[in-house]
């Protein structure tokens, strides 16, 4: 009896140990990308499939929509046979729920719109969970390879140090803004006779006191705020930028890789924003206040100059021109301002990871958002929906008044977020009116003449990201602290040099060689 039980036994162990195995084979399989089951592609034309398919997406909501509701991926459905199901946590989350992903292995068919860095695209990739797509590209996807080859800095910057290119990018170069730029209010240079903006920051630190002193918004009080901002990283890209400096971290200039807030004009930008608080020219409420505290100002009509994606939200009117963009000051030690703009691209906006079933109609569907009619119709699907023509020879759009504010939200995933597309210039300008005209020659001679990207997309070695992760986090908590207590006097500017020998006791010079190394590699590239 003992001895048949441990025959039982043996081979109830035996039949445990097979099943393991067989479940790790099946597993190392998936992992390594095997498809599920053979699935026939159309390479050209819609569909897509033949036999409807189900992938999964992951993606951050905004939450105006559930996904599925959504018109573009409904019709996205009926014209290529992929039908998804969504895994869409809330934006304010999703960088959580992104990491929590990742670790617990429960992956995706596909990520969309989820801002991988390019920190998260090396790991990621290096431990083989999210695949090459290169050769997919070059089988499948004739228009993402179209834009590489009319914009091959793309390409570049999109590929890793191992050749090999993981994730897409939202490429949109219409208007390529760093941040929202600054606005005047215009019924305040009206009340002031302003027929010339300053152009040097002497000449802006007269408005500003003019604006607050001579009742610009003539309600016969002194109320009036010449700057305000919710937090100083609204206002001072620009600000930085008039004394010379591109970025408070790591920028390039004349192709040298320095440190912006260790820099001398960074200390003279400083000063110069701690004396237009001493004066009150500057908003004393600025690291304080809501968003709603602020905007109230700006609807009161008291407040000068401030940021803003448009002039008329903030003062609760209409975009118009009779609000100017501001013109770049330059401070008297500097040739001329430097604006930081974009790149005109958004990194990480799709990726395929390894347990996909089939990664060839995954790029082939994706590749329509590179069309100059996939793209269109991702960002406002068709004639009717939020938009309609303007004029007879259909050239001109508007879009269609009366809808509810949120409304394109509820139709395409493209709002409020990037998304992996490739917008045509031609088309963003396409939506024309009078406002949309101004901001485009506003931005020409204002920001794109003074403009500069701060520090190319580029990949980092695991090495070099190993150095400069924890660097990077301690000095920019650092400076950003620092910046806001030399501002508003809480630390006096004689201290400048403790702080500047803080930052290098942190690693700054560091971070600096490793940027430097990596720049000059990237620029060396084919």
């Amino acid at each position: 009896m003992k001895k048949r039980l441990l025959v039982l036994l043996i081979l109830l162990l035996l039949i445990s140990v097979l099943s393991a195995c067989t479940n790790q084979r099946e597993q190392n399989q998936q992992s390594e990308g095997s498809p599920k089951r053979q699935i026939n592609i159309n390479k050209q034309g819609f569909p897509i499939v033949n036999d409807k398919i189900t992938l999964t997406m992951f993606a951050p909501n905004i939450g105006v929509s559930k996904w599925e509701n959504m018109k573009y991926f409904k019709e996205m459905e009926k014209k290529t046979n992929i039908h998804f199901t969504f895994h869409t946590p809330p934006l304010e989350s999703f960088e959580t729920r992104k990491k929590l992903l990742f670790a617990s292995n429960e992956l995706p068919d596909i990520l969309y719109a989820s801002s991988l860095s390019n920190s998260e695209i090396t790991k990621y990739s290096e431990q083989g969970l999210l695949i090459p797509l290169e050769d997919l590209i070059e089988q499948y996807a004739p228009n993402i390879q179209k834009m590489f080859e009319l914009l091959p800095d793309v390409k570049k910057s999109i590929t890793a140090l191992d050749g090999h290119i993981y994730a897409l990018p939202s490429v949109d170069q219409s208007l390529l803004w760093g941040q929202s730029p600054l606005w005047y209010n215009g019924s305040f240079l009206s009340a002031l006779g302003v027929s010339k903006l300053p152009e040097t920051t002497d000449e802006l630190y007269a408005l500003l006191i003019r604006m607050k002193n001579e009742d610009p918004n003539q309600n016969g009080q002194k109320d009036e705020i010449p700057i305000t901002a919710l937090e100083m990283s609204h206002i001072n890209q620009w600000f930085m930028g008039f004394f010379g400096i591109v970025s408070n971290a790591h920028g390039v200039y004349n192709g040298q890789v320095k440190y912006g807030a260790i820099q001398p004009e960074y200390k003279a930008y400083l000063e110069y924003m701690h004396r237009l608080w001493a004066e009150g020219l500057l908003d004393n409420e600025t690291f304080s206040q809501s968003n709603e505290q602020m905007f109230s100002k700006g609807n009161d009509n008291r407040v000068g100059l401030y940021a803003g994606w448009g002039p008329g939200a903030f003062l609760g009117k209409n975009d118009s021109a009779e609000n100017p963009m501001m013109q770049p000051v330059k401070a008297a030690n500097i040739e001329k301002p430097v604006i930081p703009i974009s790149s005109g691209q958004k990194s990480g906006q799709f990726a395929i990871t390894n347990v996909n079933p089939s990664p060839e109609a995954s790029i082939r569907w994706i590749d329509y958002s590179y069309t100059s009619e996939g793209s269109a119709f991702l960002h406002s699907l068709e004639e009717g929906d939020v938009w309609e023509w303007a004029n007879k020879e259909r050239t001109i759009r508007k879009y269609i008044s009366g809808l509810p504010r949120n409304h394109r939200g509820t139709l395409t995933p493209n709002y409020g977020i990037a998304v992996p597309q490739w917008t045509r210039t031609y088309f963003a300008k396409s939506f024309k009116n009078e406002f949309s005209e101004f901001n485009y020659r506003e931005t020409k001679t204002k920001i794109m003449a003074n403009g500069q990207v701060p520090f190319p997309n580029l990949f980092l070695q695991p090495e070099e990201l190993d150095r400069v992760m924890g660097i990077s986090t301690v000095l920019d908590d650092y400076v950003k602290q620092m910046e806001e207590k030399f501002i508003t006097g809480e630390e006096p500017l004689s201290n400048w040099g403790l702080y500047v020998q803080t930052l290098k006791d942190f690693g700054v010079d560091q971070l600096v060689a490793v940027y430097q190394t990596a720049y000059d590699r990237f620029v060396n590239a084919e």
